[in-house]
């Protein structure tokens, strides 16, 4: 490729208010610590955290000593894509290959390439397991869109597996929120009872499922239930068409 062709990443700086309005806004339960990460990883991928473009999500994860918080730093698979076209190598993926043995759902391979010169390779190949991270409802049900889109939610996994292979400067530690949600045994932070309006329409916009949507909204009924807050319904109600 020409370097014309190269796509050049956005050189992201924060201002201090800026940094401070991440810290309340974006990151309210991040340490200095993960906060600064948070930062690095936001200006290393040229991805706005102010845009909602980069996530910093803490959730509660089941350990042998109890519950403890940990950071996880997500995008979309839309941002995986956009920091790929960025390196100005990206040389697009194959179709998704799809395993099924007795009209079930097994796994789902991708692969992605890149270029080295004129010459396109395959650099790396993603392979996700339906088990692994199907999200599921109590009752051990496929939930959301994976039970309405089973095979294109399966293939985003395995896109992005194949992304991270094939750009492990840009991508590692960080993940999409299809990779992530699967766990059964966290819970995110943001699914509590807020303090305020601000915070609540917040938690809604982190929410990546239905059913994180339906907790926020039982564990928050008070708020949504004041005259002042009738905009909390509609927020609710958006947000859940969207997922």
């Amino acid at each position: 490729m020409s370097e014309q062709q190269l796509a050049k990443k956005p050189q992201l700086s924060y201002t201090k208010d800026q940094v401070e309005l991440v810290k309340s806004q974006i990151a309210p339960e991040a340490t200095v610590d993960e906060l600064k990460l948070f930062l690095y990883q936001a200006q290393r991928t040229g991805l706005d955290a102010l845009s909602r473009q980069i996530y910093c999500i803490h959730r509660n994860v089941k350990t042998l000593n109890g519950w403890s918080k940990k950071m996880t730093i997500q995008t979309s698979i839309d941002g995986f894509r956009v920091i790929a076209e960025r390196s100005g190598n990206y040389g697009g993926q194959s179709e998704p290959i799809f395993v099924e043995q007795d009209g079930k759902l097994v796994s789902c391979k991708v692969s992605v390439f890149r270029f080295h010169g004129e010459t396109r390779y395959e650099a790396s190949v993603g392979v996700a397991y339906w088990d692994e991270y199907c999200q599921r409802t109590n009752d051990g049900k496929p939930m959301g869109l994976w039970a309405k889109m089973p095979h294109t939610m399966l293939s985003k996994v395995a896109e992005a597996l194949a992304l991270r292979k094939a750009y492990p400067q840009d991508l590692s530690g960080l993940y999409t929120g299809d990779e992530m949600a699967q766990s059964t045994d966290e819970t995110p932070a943001y699914i509590k009872t807020h303090d305020s309006v601000d915070d609540l329409e917040l938690a809604i916009d982190l929410c990546i499922n239905t059913t994180e949507l339906s907790q926020l909204y039982a564990l928050n009924n008070d708020i949504v239930e004041r005259e002042v807050a009738k905009e909390i319904t509609k927020l609710f109600t958006k947000k859940k068409q969207t997922l």
